[in-house]
């Protein structure tokens, strides 16, 4: 016997409104990112020195979050399941950026962060780099800002009011105490050629309260780091600063005698500067999830200084609630991580090997979006 034919026919359109409201949850967007744990790298591969051949006993991983943007269904999974943290755009984007926009600046902020990773790391090492600052690349024009007109991608700015500026911090100093509806002139560099604009101050959009003139551009320091050894670092799509300290321990441990990884999983998180200071990041707690993952026993993680900053104590307090399987070290510089790991015990390559057996190693084929 089959089904009426009314029935069947109420049934087959029941199904096909499921089927419409499934497709059009994922494809519907909403205004927040889902940020979820990422994974845990091996550092190693993507520093090459030349002349030097590691020979690790056991290894230094960078850690990321996984950032996507939401939809309806993962916004439902993330606000009432465990499938990630949901984190609305405005707190994320720049004002007038779009998620592309944003992953670029991500990936230039990953430049700027190696950088500074190889200068502390040659430093604390004792070998020859130096530095050219060239002056303060413009990553991107923002849409409706009176620099539109004159300023482009990728110009360079090197002088205002023929004051010299090297980096963005230089830059950002100079226009502190400037009020909107201001004109200054900027000396800028494009495609080889010195050329002078003038261009009128607008005000930024930042806290509720404070104003704040500025030229209407996305900013970064240019510069050429040349060191010798030569080094080359590839991070593949990974944005983001906060992979700092974890390559400058890669860079020192190849660059000097012995190992400091001891046999042991260290990962870790955290920004350098280019005098080896330690800075706080986003998604802490994400990326302690992803470490335990890898197998880690150690995790680097900056020390809390200031107010707000609360990067270990966060750390400390996801390890505590899911009962990972490692020991958080909050660190201030590159040295104090570097004295940590020369006082460890050493491990057996056998217990590194079994460790990974033991954990088991879960694979996550995704794209790392952020850092």
């Amino acid at each position: 016997m089959g089904w009426p034919s009314n029935n069947r026919h109420r049934w087959l359109q029941v199904l096909a409104i499921l089927a419409v409201l499934a497709v059009l949850g994922w494809v519907i967007p909403v205004p927040y990112y889902v940020i979820a744990p990422g994974s845990a790298m091996p550092v190693a591969p993507m520093v090459k020195i030349q002349g030097v051949h590691p020979d690790e006993a056991g290894a230094f991983y960078l850690t990321t979050v996984l950032m996507k943007e939401g939809n309806v269904w993962t916004y439902l999974l993330a606000k009432y399941g465990d499938d990630g943290e949901l984190v609305a755009k405005q707190e994320i984007l720049s004002p007038g950026e779009n998620s592309r926009e944003y992953f670029q600046r991500q990936e230039e902020i990953m430049r700027t962060s190696q950088d500074n990773a190889v200068i502390a790391a040659f430093h604390q090492a004792g070998k020859p780099v130096s530095v050219k600052l060239r002056g303060v690349k413009i990553l991107r024009v923002v849409k409706g800002m009176p620099a539109e007109k004159v300023l482009k991608e990728n110009d360079l700015i090197q002088a205002i009011d023929r004051q010299p500026v090297q980096t963005a911090d230089q830059l950002m100093q100079a226009l502190k105490w400037r009020h909107p509806g201001e004109r200054v002139r900027l000396r800028v560099v494009r495609n080889g050629k010195v050329r002078e604009e003038t261009v009128t101050l607008t005000r930024l959009p930042v806290m509720p309260g404070k104003i704040q003139a500025g030229i209407g551009i996305v900013p970064v320091t240019d510069r050429v780091v040349k060191t010798r050894p030569v080094i080359r670092l590839n991070a593949g799509d990974i944005g983001g600063p906060s992979a700092g300290l974890m390559f400058s321990l890669e860079i020192v441990n190849q660059l000097t005698p012995g190992d400091l990884t001891k046999g042991y999983r260290v990962a870790g998180t955290g920004t350098i500067s280019p005098d080896g200071r330690v800075g706080q990041i986003g998604g802490v707690e994400h990326k302690v999830v992803a470490a335990e993952r890898e197998g880690a026993t150690l995790f680097f993680v900056p020390k809390d200084i200031a107010p707000g900053d609360s990067n270990s104590e966060t750390a400390q307090a996801t390890v505590r609630r899911l009962k990972l399987h490692m020991k958080v070290v909050p660190v201030a510089t590159l040295q104090e991580a570097i004295r940590y790991l020369e006082r460890l015990p050493q491990r057996r390559k056998a217990a590194f090997h079994q460790a990974e057996t033991l954990t088991g190693r879960r694979d996550w084929h995704i794209i790392t979006l952020f850092s």
